[in-house]
């Protein structure tokens, strides 16, 4: 009697045990976060600017990235000059060379490649490269995704 009352409390105790430890990882479980989605998506005013020396530097052909820039085709490499609040170098989120998806300049809408940098008094800002001739245009609220 006495060997068959201790294995039926040892069973009770495994039985107790197990519940508490099955009941612990259930609260963990519980108390994780849930996953938040984070949006990456930046709103900048865009702008245009042209591959000539009044608009950028002595070497108005070659990017702060080091990008060669046709001049008379500068609109179809899709190019975009950032603010540097905006750039990883000096603390922003986004890196030279990088693609990013804009939305929100109507027909300029589409895949770019960041290539330069702005001058740094600007902020919250981009530049899309254009042909020399090509109209001037201003959008704001454009949306960056990062790709």
């Amino acid at each position: 009697g006495f060997l068959i009352l201790t294995m039926l409390f040892v069973r009770y105790v495994l039985k107790s045990i197990t519940i508490t430890i099955r009941s612990e990882k259930v609260s963990v479980i519980e108390k994780k976060a849930p996953k938040k989605k984070v949006d990456s998506t930046i709103k900048v005013t865009a702008t245009m600017y042209n591959p000539v020396e009044e608009q950028c530097d002595s070497d108005p052909y070659t990017t702060a990235s080091m990008l060669k820039i046709n001049p008379k085709k500068a609109s179809e490499q899709k190019f975009i000059a950032m603010s540097r609040d905006l750039l990883k170098r000096w603390g922003g989120k986004f890196e030279y060379k990088q693609k990013v998806r804009l939305i929100g300049c109507g027909v300029k809408d589409g895949i770019y490649t960041i290539a330069d940098c702005m001058n740094e008094r600007f902020r919250k800002k981009i530049d899309i490269l254009e042909t020399v001739g090509t109209p001037i245009y201003k959008f704001k609220n454009v949306k960056i995704i990062p790709l």
